[in-house]
């Protein structure tokens, strides 16, 4: 008996040390991003349930999104927290009086971590809480031009 669970504790130390092996190159690989080419520049994504494309101009602190079926623009605060990370506020720098709801979503930050970035898109997961919900959204937005 003493030989099959030192055989267990033997196996499960070895699945312990390969999953952690695994994780910590994943963090080593992922420093190695160059997340500076997506602060400034032209991009796009299409929205999850309509499909519709949406352009982003970024530039610092400041993101317009065009929604180009309905011309709608959303002015986007950014704070970077990391070269591969921000927080966003949902059209926080509009210029038009803001509806009660739009208010509310204004002030709602929206971490934005960037998990993979390849040359010609980079996906980012999104984390924000509504009305005590957590939500959470990847999705892969596509490079234009780099400034």
């Amino acid at each position: 008996m003493t030989t099959t669970i030192s055989t267990i504790t033997k196996k499960t130390a070895i699945w312990a040390l390969i999953g952690f092996s695994i994780l910590a190159m994943s963090f080593i690989f992922r420093k190695n991003w160059d997340c500076s080419k997506i602060k400034n520049g032209n991009f796009y994504y299409y929205l999850k349930e309509s499909r519709d494309k949406v352009d982003i101009e970024r530039s610092g602190n400041l993101q317009l999104e065009t929604v180009k079926k309905t011309g709608q623009i959303l002015k986007n605060r950014i704070i970077w927290k990391s070269d591969c990370a921000y927080t966003m506020y949902i059209n926080a720098l509009s210029d038009s009086k803001l509806e009660k709801i739009d208010s509310l979503i204004s002030t709602i930050p929206i971490s934005v971590d960037i998990v993979k970035i390849v040359d010609r898109y980079y996906i980012c997961r999104s984390k924000f809480s509504i009305m005590n919900v957590d939500k959470e959204i990847t999705d892969t937005i596509y490079i234009v031009q780099q400034p």
